[in-house]
């Protein structure tokens, strides 16, 4: 539901609207003009009425005080609501979507029509005001006339009768235009009681054609009550609906057959995962005995690495000593040979064969003897 939908538009399209308000507010206060321009025109000698002093200027004062009331009167309500009547639309749609409820398929507002005009007619006039328009006026009335006799009160201290006569014709005239107040004072208490009424039938149709052409915006009580009646029953149709079909023979065919699909597949589940946790078992327990015999290799494995070490350094320590004897004793071969050569420099006998054979040998047997030894240093 769109809100510019007919009903709103309609608003436009009311009464005309009026310009302002001026003309209303000169009507209102034709009636106290007028009433106090008589006293004037009394006072000044114009007309022929006593009117004193005082008294104009107590009913002057009534009248300033209904200028200020006559702007929270209801006909002037009503003219300054029917002038501001698009304001009205535009806060009355914003009111509408502030509020929106969906029931069903049907989309509504929730808020309460009379709620927005209560609230909305304050902005408009003083409530307190108006409350007290048609009660003051009579009171101020009373009041001025009270005042009005006082001022005119005589002291009464004469000592003649001609003067006393004289006293009261003065108490009597007094008296006579004090009650012009309280008469002013009653007059403007109906005139206001007038227009208030009037004002509040205008406003209240006003408000009774606006609410029928806005009735399809908002919720009523009977048709929330309605709407969730309809949707209740539409809940325990679906309801019966699921009943039937539970409570349908084939349905418990159905529902025992997946029962017992479902407890063969448990079944079925639970023996699988018997022939898991078995197969599992067996694994663990092959793993745990393949570990067991390799730690048993592991440990023959480094006792044979312990007697390799052990014959290798036996080996070293024996190659060693080896090397120590045979350099020693190739030492002592080269000293004799050294000791020889010198021997036989010393009796210059000549070379011979054999000599020549002696050092040759000797070379071979120290050549040889470098090479073991050198061999027997890369060994170690």
């Amino acid at each position: 539901m769109h809100m510019t939908d007919t009903p709103f538009e309609a608003l436009y399209t009311l009464e005309h609207q009026p310009k302002h308000c001026f003309f209303v507010y000169l009507k209102i206060m034709t009636l106290p003009f007028l009433a106090y321009l008589y006293c004037i025109l009394g006072f000044i000698g114009v007309l022929p009425i006593h009117m004193g002093g005082h008294t104009v200027i107590l009913i002057g004062f009534i009248f300033v005080v209904s200028l200020l009331f006559a702007r929270h009167n209801a006909e002037f309500g009503a003219c300054y609501f029917k002038r501001y009547l698009r304001e009205f639309r535009s806060e009355l749609e914003a009111y509408v979507a502030k509020n929106m409820m969906r029931i069903g398929t049907t989309t509504k507002s929730n808020a309460s029509f009379e709620n927005f005009i209560r609230h909305y007619s304050k902005r408009i006039r003083n409530d307190n005001y108006a409350s007290i328009g048609a009660s003051i006026f009579p009171t101020m009335g009373i009041l001025g006339t009270f005042v009005s006799i006082a001022f005119t009160l005589p002291s009464f201290s004469s000592q003649n009768a001609g003067a006393f006569e004289q006293e009261i014709t003065l108490l009597l005239s007094g008296v006579g235009t004090a009650f012009y107040v309280s008469i002013y004072g009653i007059l403007l208490s109906l005139w206001w009681i007038f227009f208030e009424k009037k004002g509040m039938n205008r406003f209240e149709k006003e408000i009774e054609r606006i609410k029928e052409e806005t009735t399809s915006f908002f919720w009523t009580k009977e048709e929330i009550e309605q709407a969730y009646l309809k949707e209740n029953l539409e809940h325990f149709e679906k309801i019966a609906h699921m009943f039937e079909k539970l409570t349908a023979h084939d349905f418990f065919e159905r529902l025992g057959q997946s029962i017992e699909q479902k407890f063969s597949l448990f079944d079925e589940m639970l023996s699988l995962e018997g022939k898991a946790l078995k197969m599992g078992a067996e694994h663990v327990k092959e793993g745990m005995d393949v570990l067991s015999r390799s730690r048993e290799k592991q440990r023959d494995l480094v006792s044979i690495h312990e007697a390799i070490l052990e014959q290798l350094n036996r080996f070293n320590e024996n190659t060693t000593s080896l090397h120590v004897k045979m350099f020693e004793e190739q030492k002592q071969l080269h000293d004799a040979t050294k000791e020889m050569a010198d021997v036989l420099k010393e009796h210059s006998y000549p070379p011979s064969e054999d000599v020549e054979a002696l050092k040759e040998s000797l070379k071979i047997i120290d050549a040889e003897t470098e090479e073991i030894i050198q061999k027997m240093d890369a060994l170690k």
